[in-house]
Parts: C-alpha cells; sequence; structure tokens
C-alpha cells in the first residue's frame, strides 16, 4: 500500500509540474491571440476573458451577476470592470429605474475578445472529452470522488 500511496503522490507531482508548464504555454498564446484585440499589447487575465464572455451572453450583466458566477469578490470584478472600459472593451450602462446598479455591454472588440476566448474554451472542454472518454463510468466517479476531495484540501 504504502508504495501506490508513493506513486500515487509522484503522478499528483508531475501532473502539478506539467499543468504548470502548459497553463504558461495557453497563456501565452491566448495572449497573442487576444492582443490583437484594439491594437494593443495588453495581457488581458483569466477573470478578465470570463467577464467578457459573460457579458457576450446576457445582456443584464451586473457586478453582482458576475461577482456570484465567478465566485469572486465584487472589489475584483470593479477592477477586473474599469479595465476593460479603459480599454474599450466593455461599455458601463446605468439603470434607468434605479441610478445605482450599472448594467456592461460589449463593444465591437469585446465581441471579438470574447469569440476569441470561447474558442479556446471549447477547444480545452474537447481534449477533457477525449481524455474523459478513455474512462469506464465506474473510473470517472473515482476520479470525481478523488477530485472533489483534492478540491477541498485546497
Amino acid at each position: 500500500m504504502e508504495n501506490l500511496h508513493k506513486q500515487a503522490f509522484q503522478a499528483i507531482e508531475y501532473l502539478i509540474m506539467t499543468r504548470d508548464k502548459k497553463v504558461q504555454n495557453r497563456k501565452m498564446l491566448a495572449n497573442k491571440l487576444t492582443q490583437s484585440v484594439n491594437n494593443t499589447n495588453k495581457k488581458w487575465t483569466i477573470t478578465q476573458l470570463h467577464i467578457v464572455s459573460l457579458i457576450n451572453k446576457d445582456p443584464y450583466v451586473n457586478n453582482a451577476f458576475l461577482s456570484k458566477e465567478l465566485n469572486i469578490s465584487k472589489a475584483a470584478v470593479s477592477k477586473a470592470i474599469n479595465t476593460l472600459v479603459q480599454y474599450n472593451i466593455v461599455i458601463a450602462h446605468k439603470n434607468a429605474n434605479n441610478n445605482r446598479e450599472t448594467f456592461y455591454s460589449l463593444t465591437e472588440e469585446g465581441e471579438e475578445l470574447a469569440t476569441i476566448h470561447d474558442k479556446l474554451h471549447e477547444i480545452a472542454k474537447e481534449r477533457y472529452v477525449e481524455l474523459l472518454n478513455k474512462f469506464s463510468d465506474v473510473e470517472l466517479k473515482i476520479i470525481i470522488k478523488f477530485l472533489n476531495e483534492w478540491t477541498k484540501q485546497i
């Protein structure tokens, strides 16, 4: 049993190291693709890209919605939104019935950025589906249990 634990631990370490390298490569690719938007060298954060994608899907997006959907603070949403507004990716609109509430829409550049982000997500999703198809339902249940427990550890 001790040997299996050691092998599992080594496999986890290898996964993390490999993923970190791949994440860096994917970030560089994503930044290359998204830098063409608005002719800027701005490196968009994952949060900003997720916000743009959510705004693209729903015309009534506000800070509270974004905070809940992304599971981040409203302050983090505000910071990300301010940058997106500054770079002409997002437009803020006051609610006519409640002047304190602000909704967001995308500029043409924002729509382009959302499209690029969504395409990158689709590619990633296809790769995960391809991987998961290699496992039986019983194995997938074990994988899900393991990942959920691992998440709790984090």
